[in-house]
């Protein structure tokens, strides 16, 4: 029989309600709070089921009322409370149970907060007149760990900046950087994802100005590929005459899959192209650009996603 009201309760039935793990059944719990399939799973520690015909216990049933808490919470979702059962207590029959797994899967991307920010500066040295090359790269301990991370929501986040701002090719450079704001990476590869108070795309310009950029919106994390994805492109709006096609372009790639849970890669490279159009103005000392990790909350969720080691490197010329 299925969950229901009047009825008895069985082992299938809460079985039904905690999902496989791992698995991608919509709507149970161990999709979103375990290890999940793709852009579902936070990593925690999966619910067992219960081997038919044995005895459903208060302490299972506080597991999944308590656990689907705390993913809603994660979330910042909006749930009808349970008071988890106890030992001795009558188990009955909650409709809220059903609907609040149904919550906390649609809402799985969404993240009421996130933990302390990491970065890695990569600056220009020397002076150049054409191109400087930013690679950045952000590696995860396996596949599940990149999930675990996105899936939480956690994001990578690129900013540009030029000290110089003294007049001509610098002061373009200056503004450009500017207007470019923060470009911030999460995971959907549709719609948004509502993260520390703020609707993300896969893609997404915080701040900035300047004329329109053109952004690949919907190239978040599992849209990534072994091919470079231009997901971010600006031209200057103000400087010397004849040099306002001069831009900033950001490609991401990825390793490619290594896993088996539907994860895209554990290696994330970023590539920030500053482009000097046409050639050959001197740009002065001290371009930079910043990768930063904004990683998960770790109050209502354990670290499943590890530490991400972050490299940087300039090329240019």
């Amino acid at each position: 029989m299925t969950y229901a009201q009047y009825g008895s309760i069985q082992a299938s039935d809460f079985n039904t309600l905690v999902g496989a793990n791992p698995g991608s059944t919509i709507n149970v719990l161990n999709t979103t709070w375990a290890t999940g399939a793709a852009s579902a799973g936070y990593g925690q520690t999966a619910e067992g089921n219960v081997a038919s015909g044995d005895v459903i216990t208060a302490s299972k049933w506080a597991n999944l009322v308590n656990k689907t808490a705390s993913a809603a919470t994660h979330q910042g979702s909006s749930i009808t409370s349970v008071t988890a059962p106890v030992a001795g207590g009558t188990i009955t029959y909650l409709s809220a149970i059903p609907t609040n797994l149904t919550t906390i899967y649609s809402n799985k991307l969404n993240a009421a907060t996130q933990s302390s920010t990491t970065s890695n500066a990569v600056v220009s040295a020397s002076t150049w007149s054409s191109i400087a090359t930013f690679t950045h790269t952000a590696t995860f301990a396996n596949g599940d760990a990149a999930r675990y991370f996105f899936n939480s929501g956690g994001q990578l986040a690129i900013t540009c900046a030029h000290a110089n701002n003294t007049a001509g090719i610098n002061l373009l450079l200056n503004n450009l950087c500017s207007n470019v704001g923060t470009v911030v990476m999460s995971a959907p590869t549709s719609g948004t994802a509502n993260i520390a108070g703020t609707s993300y795309n896969g893609i997404t310009r915080v701040g900035g100005g300047g004329n329109a950029p053109t952004i690949s919106t919907n190239s978040g994390y599992y849209a990534w590929t072994t091919a470079n994805a231009n997901v971010y492109y600006q031209t200057a709006s103000t400087g010397p005459s004849g040099y306002l096609s001069t831009n900033i372009n950001i490609f991401v790639k990825t390793n490619g899959t290594v896993g088996g849970n539907g994860d895209v890669g554990n290696v994330v490279t970023i590539y920030t192209v500053w482009d000097e159009i046409p050639n050959g103005l001197t740009v002065g000392t001290g371009s930079t650009t910043t990768l930063t990790v904004r990683p998960p909350e770790v109050t209502n969720l354990a670290n499943t996603w590890g530490t991400i080691s972050l490299a940087g490197s300039v090329t240019q010329s």
